[in-house]
């Protein structure tokens, strides 16, 4: 296992800290050598999109999208990649593949978000990053006005944006100033490319009022001390993909995919029994089922609506193992072959979810067509090729480790 991946699975410990984080005593300091203003917004260091260019993405997950707005906007970032009318950030891509959600088995939560999301942010070079809390009963609880206080230090001191979750952002906003003293947060973010299909590819800001609630969470990257180059982030990257889909395939999360399988091959009565006893919907995007009301009717819509988006979350996962290899190859110009076929070979796997599983129940899932034990079946056959895709993918990965620069696998 490599270092960094080692890195990632560690359990932040000083996300519930014993003693006060450092990053509190730098606010501090500054805080007594500076007057903040009323109103401050970051300088724009993003790198420009042309007009020409209408999409951006895809980018559906929030803490990919936070990583790469933060990056661009702060002048830190690698680089956008224009292809054609689209925009694919470089710095979203870095961040599915060193998250694992691009590699997950199957629509879950990411193991690396929230709970790693700390230590993929140092792997970046933000040794000082923290979380902090609004609701009192954990231990990094911070209160409205030292948040406020927090957020202007992030923003005045050390030049850069923090990052407040947003119920209504779904896919993820940063916040690049505030007002009135803090009681009003100014965020910035693009729309997902489905919610505009004719041109996504601009960012736009907003206001936030009454912003600070039981629920706020505040993320400060703090100061950077090394990036890491982008050489090494596509050789790290390439283990880690190796890593991530030998456990996904040989090791804990291979049954993730089984009882995907396994669930759509059942009757709609066994399917509700299932979910009713395991808690769990296989395969659905609204995973955990923990609904009070469990008639049979209400168990059925939570298990077809939880299929909803489940194809366009796992085709656009591997859409970015694609995107890194194709991205690697004006580093690594000697395997230019070997990584196109990688390339082709996600493109392919992306495709099952893309649109073989999705064509049987459409989008949105229709409810009388994936009542259909037959849909289900040719549903369940997708799910088996994506697992022999991967199966695949981490056969090719594995011979393509074995070049002598990317050392021992």
């Amino acid at each position: 296992m490599s270092e960094l991946n080692r890195k990632i699975k560690q359990a932040p410990e000083s996300f519930s800290p014993k003693v006060k984080p450092e990053i509190i005593s730098m606010a501090e300091r500054s805080q007594q050598n500076n007057d903040y203003p009323i109103e401050f917004i970051l300088p724009d260091k993003s790198m420009k999109i042309p007009p020409e260019v209408k999409h951006y993405g895809p980018a559906y997950f929030a803490p990919s999208n936070e990583f790469a707005h933060f990056l661009d906007y702060s002048g830190q970032g690698y680089g956008l990649i224009f292809d054609g009318d689209w925009c694919k950030d470089r710095n979203y891509t870095i961040a599915e593949v060193f998250s694992g959600h691009a590699t997950q088995p199957v629509c879950m939560e990411c193991h690396a978000a929230p709970e790693g999301q700390k230590s993929f942010w140092e792997l970046m070079g933000f040794p000082y990053c923290q979380k902090f809390f609004a609701d009192s009963t954990k231990e990094n609880y911070m209160n409205e006005q030292d948040m406020k206080d927090m957020i202007k230090y992030a923003l005045c001191t050390l030049g850069q944006p923090v990052i407040i979750p947003q119920s209504g952002y779904f896919t993820g906003s940063i916040v690049i100033g505030y007002k009135d003293n803090g009681n009003v947060l100014v965020v910035y973010r693009y729309l997902p490319y489905f919610m505009d299909m004719e041109n996504n590819a601009q960012p736009i800001t907003g206001e936030i009022k009454d912003w600070y609630n039981n629920d706020t969470s505040l993320f400060i990257a703090g100061k950077r001390e090394k990036a890491l180059s982008l050489f090494d982030i596509y050789k790290e990257g390439s283990h880690l993909i190796h890593e991530q889909l030998a456990e996904n395939i040989r090791s804990e999360s291979r049954h993730y995919y089984d009882e995907w399988e396994s669930f759509l091959r059942m009757s709609k009565d066994e399917m509700i029994e299932k979910v009713k006893c395991t808690k769990w919907v296989p395969g659905g995007e609204l995973y955990h089922y923990n609904k009070n009301d469990d008639t049979d009717e209400n168990v059925w819509k939570l298990i077809y609506e939880s299929h909803n988006n489940t194809w366009c979350i796992m085709a656009e996962a591997r859409f970015y193992v694609m995107n890194f290899f194709g991205q690697m190859n004006e580093f690594f110009p000697e395997l230019k072959e070997e990584l196109k076929e990688l390339e082709n070979h996600f493109y392919y796997t992306q495709d099952i979810m893309g649109s073989q599983y999705n064509k049987e129940i459409e989008d949105p899932v229709k409810p009388d067509v994936f009542e259909n034990q037959d849909v289900r079946n040719r549903m369940a056959d997708c799910v088996k090729r994506f697992r022999e895709a991967d199966e695949k993918g981490l056969e090719m990965v594995e011979s393509f480790l074995t070049k002598d620069f990317f050392g021992e696998v």
